[in-house]
């Protein structure tokens, strides 16, 4: 890759540009979901936060968001232009705005919402970030538009990001990786039996949530791009959909935390993990399942 550079926004044509970069991530067919540049100009000249990320001088990357009174830090949105896309070029945006809300605004957590159903996103905000997520909100948005969402409803979680935590700061340092062999032999429960037609992954039944209940560690398996099984069926998202949404509910209403996600590389399946723990066990980053 070429050199990255990554700083703040500040010129009004970078602003127009960063609206392109969000239609290219989201592969938006108009601009209707798109933060307008006069919103993105007025956010960084009045508190907030609006980071660029330029390979050869070229925008292909924002990540925006605020303080929030409450003591946090909200981070809205962060997007990739798809020519790009899965090259690092998000992680680096994500640890560059870490280092800024520190110094900055000196808050130590970072909150924002992403969709537990995305398998991908699911890697990058909790294996890669060390995210955790404590809440789960039914259609938050209400309909999205743009290709990755569009008929799958807006099923969210709300992510806390502990800046300065062990387990942020091993997780951004790349320490420790997750084992899918070491998280099978602690024999966790799998929420949601699955089957393939085609290499095309079904959801079938849900474990009966007594069983859940019995483990500590319960794994959600969700598609790697649940977006792409549109291809096959209209229907067959929003069947996954209806699965996990009562498996999340259930357990994080129980006490449970989304803490973890592994992708089987021979499956293609990506394995979400969610943990009854305390949250200082938790945070300091010495999951049983990774390997240092």
């Amino acid at each position: 890759m070429s050199r990255l550079v990554i700083r703040e926004l500040s010129d009004p044509y970078e602003f127009i540009e960063a609206v392109e970069v969000q239609k290219s991530a989201w592969r938006m067919n108009d601009y209707r979901e798109a933060a307008p540049a006069h919103l993105l100009r007025a956010l960084a000249d009045n508190g907030g936060l609006v980071l660029g990320a330029f390979l050869d001088s070229r925008l292909v990357g924002v990540s925006y968001g605020w303080p929030v009174y409450k003591g946090y830090f909200y981070s809205h949105a962060t997007g990739v232009a798809s020519n790009v896309k899965y090259k690092g070029v998000g992680f680096e945006l994500k640890a560059a705005q870490r280092e800024r809300i520190l110094k900055k605004y000196g808050l130590e957590k970072a909150m924002w919402t992403f969709d537990p159903l995305q398998g991908l996103n699911s890697v990058f905000n909790l294996a890669k970030l060390g995210a955790i997520a404590r809440i789960y909100l039914i259609d938050y948005y209400g309909e999205i538009r743009d290709s990755i969402n569009i008929g799958l409803g807006t099923d969210r979680v709300k992510i806390e990001w502990y800046l300065t935590s062990r387990r942020v700061v091993s997780r951004l340092e790349k320490r420790c990786k997750p084992s899918l062999r070491r998280l099978n032999d602690m024999e966790p429960v799998i929420s949601i039996k699955y089957s393939f037609i085609d290499s095309i992954p079904i959801p079938d039944d849900i474990m009966p949530v007594s069983k859940l209940l019995e483990r500590d560690i319960v794994i959600v398996p969700i598609p790697r791009n649940v977006s792409s099984l549109r291809e096959y069926s209209r229907e067959l998202p929003s069947k996954w959909r209806m699965a996990t949404r009562e498996v999340y509910k259930t357990l994080i209403e129980e006490g449970y935390v989304l803490v973890d996600s592994i992708r089987s590389e021979k499956s293609g399946i990506v394995y979400n993990i969610l943990w009854r723990a305390d949250l200082q066990d938790i945070l300091s980053g010495e999951e049983p399942w990774r390997e240092c």
